[in-house]
């Protein structure tokens, strides 16, 4: 017997290997239907998915062979892993690498092998897809063919358990990124944009005019600031679905007007004047977390205003229909080309026109809204005129 001699890359083979996390793990059905599919059409008792670790080989699926692992000085596949083409033993007794190897002379009798070799990034062999009978045989050009075809379906399943774990780390360290944003920054920002305000209250004594001048630029910048950082804190919240809504029925009439009211000093802030158009009297109730809800109309009005010319009117309105209710913004605008809508409720993503430097935001807010709207089961859209008017609306159930 001839063992096999370390691959000229072993220390990169393995580092791939233990990047994979695959070894030791538990039985998984798709590698188990592919070495089923290999036994098959290869006609051979034995299939298997085995990885080349240091001292051993391991078999992700087993097909016909009860054995796990074996030892890697004895394994054809420790073999197989120095080639890139399809290793084949047609008679292991006639060969001098294995004619005495226990695994010939002994169970599972291996005295025909072939291993297509499992290559992944960077030309590294993990290990093999490999067929074994106990007698002398050869395979055909086509089951040769779909050897190599499975093996590499093989590679795919490995490649995609890489891509799930570098996202599993972009999903830690976004994690880290968020609880460092709320603990690191959102405190202090708070700290510093409500000594601001007491500050431009001159609730410590008068301050010289040119001082609250300064004050309010700093006042204005740290309040965007804790707008961007509460922004992303919301935004992972709602992508990871932990937080929490509390659902009730909303009498809509009054929370629209406090929407309204609520926003109506920032309207007037630009100019522009906001009117809360009902169909009619009476009370009609929506289900909803109010205070979510809030938050949609005040990113809804807010952009509103942001884009419309100074002396126009926001329209906000209601209606009902088979058991849903309909709330609109409606602003007159430059409105958004058809071209552009597609992006509105992507992260990150602004309007991109020059109306928008007036109030420059994180591009977060629209989609924080169509995130708090599915959320509640609505949905939400946006029709634009160019030039004549631009309306956003969101449904949502009624009790």
């Amino acid at each position: 017997m001839i063992p096999a001699p370390l691959t000229d890359n072993e220390a990169e083979r393995q580092r791939w290997l233990d990047e994979l996390n695959i070894l030791d793990t538990l039985e998984e059905q798709a590698y188990d239907d592919l070495t089923f599919l290999a036994a098959h059409i290869c006609q051979t008792p034995i299939a298997l998915v085995s990885l080349v670790d240091r001292d051993r080989q391991w078999f992700k699926s087993h097909h016909g062979l009860p054995a796990r692992e074996t030892p890697r000085d004895v394994a054809f596949c420790a073999h197989a892993i120095l080639e890139d083409r399809t290793f084949i033993v047609d008679d292991s007794f006639k060969d001098e690498r294995f004619r005495d190897n226990p695994l010939a002379t002994g169970a599972p009798h291996v005295h025909f092998y072939a291993g297509a070799p499992l290559i992944v990034r960077r030309n590294i062999r993990v290990g093999t897809l490999c067929v074994i009978d106990d007698h002398a045989r050869t395979l055909s050009d086509m089951q040769r063919q779909a050897l190599e075809a499975i093996s590499r379906q093989v590679v795919a399943l490995l490649e995609l358990r890489l891509q799930v774990q570098e996202l599993n780390r972009l999903d830690r360290t976004k994690d880290e990124f968020i609880s460092m944003v709320n603990h690191e920054l959102r405190t202090p920002l708070t700290s510093i944009y409500g000594a601001l305000s007491l500050l431009r209250n001159q609730v410590s004594g008068t301050i010289p005019e040119p001082a609250l001048q300064m004050l309010d630029v700093a006042y204005r910048n740290g309040e965007r600031l804790l707008n961007i950082v509460n922004d992303i804190l919301d935004v992972s919240k709602l992508d990871s679905g932990n937080m929490v809504m509390h659902i009730a029925a909303i009498d809509l009439p009054t929370f629209l007007h406090k929407a309204v009211d609520l926003n109506r000093p920032y309207c007037e802030g630009f100019g522009c004047r906001i009117e809360l158009r009902a169909p009619g009297d009476g009370s009609v109730q929506a289900t909803g977390d109010e205070r979510r809800l809030l938050q949609v109309m005040s990113n809804l009005i807010s952009n509103a205003a942001k884009f419309s010319h100074a002396g126009d009117t926001i329209e906000v309105y209601w209606r009902g229909e088979a058991g849903r209710v309909e709330i609109g913004v409606t602003d007159h605008g430059p409105g958004i080309a058809a071209d552009k809508q597609k992006d509105l409720f992507a992260k990150f993503r602004q309007l991109g026109t020059n109306s928008n430097d007036k109030a420059p935001g994180t591009g977060l807010g629209l989609s924080i809204c169509k995130l708090i709207i599915e959320q509640h089961g609505g949905t939400i859209s946006c029709e634009s005129v160019p030039g004549v008017q631009t309306t956003f609306r969101f449904a949502l159930a009624q009790p």
